[in-house]
């Protein structure tokens, strides 16, 4: 079906199309204005490489020959393999439900800050409120802070060889999250085109039905017959006959003779 047609149908059945697009309208500016918010807050931390003793104050301090320094992450050929680790523990699934547990919301998001790579995490809280939304933020960061320790001691580590998390930015207040809402009224605006077309398409079939109960009610032109020329000499000889026996003309019988004024009487009947 070309544009065209579309449009021709649209404005045919207006009556049907405006309804639809008018209860549309009004369920999406209802929805922009008066239904559920969602705000964020975001903090950002940068991932430290600890401060490992050198030759020399080994050799001044030989006590810190005995500690642990064995921490997979310092001796990885990848060196933000510490980031990428926590970003696969930040967004499992038992991260949700600790913050389901704790009743925060279990949606949030967590990326690689800066240029998107690097040792700088972002960590982004959601929440139906400001304060929901900070709360989820806050218990994130905690969770961080934690799997960061959790992670290097895995033989023993001391501290001394661990990564830190530096907190290098941390939002003040949380922010409305308007692609939430327009995502919401964009599937209503859809939802209302749906019904557009489906109220378009009921009243054309209503037309239909309407011109097709009309044609039914007519019924078919039958053509009218005209009678055969045998037909009316027939009646015409009956009425002649008929008006023959009302004036007292008996007609001849089969056989007999007939006459008229000026001939010889003759005879019907062969000899």
């Amino acid at each position: 079906m070309d544009p065209v047609s579309v449009l021709r149908a649209l404005w045919r059945q207006r009556w049907f199309a405006m309804p639809a697009l008018l209860v549309a309208l009004v369920a999406a500016g209802a929805m922009f204005q008066y239904g559920p918010r969602q705000y964020e807050s975001t903090i950002s931390y940068a991932l430290v490489n600890p401060d490992v003793p050198t030759d020399v104050e080994l050799e001044e301090d030989p006590a810190l020959k005995d500690v642990n320094s064995d921490n997979p992450y310092l001796r990885a050929s990848n060196p933000t393999l510490i980031t990428d680790v926590l970003l696969t523990r930040l967004s499992s699934d038992t991260t949700a439900d600790i913050l389901d547990a704790r009743g925060l919301s279990p949606e949030y998001t967590v990326a690689r800050g800066g240029v998107g790579n690097g040792f700088v995490l972002d960590i982004t809280g959601v929440g139906d409120s400001p304060t929901a939304a900070q709360d989820t933020k806050a218990a994130l960061a905690e969770i961080l802070v934690e799997d960061l320790r959790v992670v290097q001691e895995v033989y023993g580590a001391d501290p001394t060889y661990h990564f830190e998390a530096l907190l290098i930015a941390d939002s003040p207040k949380a922010t409305e999250k308007f692609s939430s809402r327009l995502r919401a009224v964009i599937s209503i605006l859809l939802a209302g085109g749906i019904l557009v077309f489906a109220s378009v398409s009921l009243g054309e079939w209503l037309t239909a039905a309407r011109q097709h109960r009309r044609r039914r009610g007519e019924g078919p032109r039958r053509p009218q017959r005209r009678p055969s020329r045998d037909r009316d000499d027939l009646d015409g000889s009956v009425q002649r006959r008929q008006a023959g026996l009302d004036r007292g003309v008996r007609p001849a019988a089969p056989g007999a003779s007939r006459k008229t004024p000026d001939q010889h009487p003759v005879s019907t009947v062969g000899t």
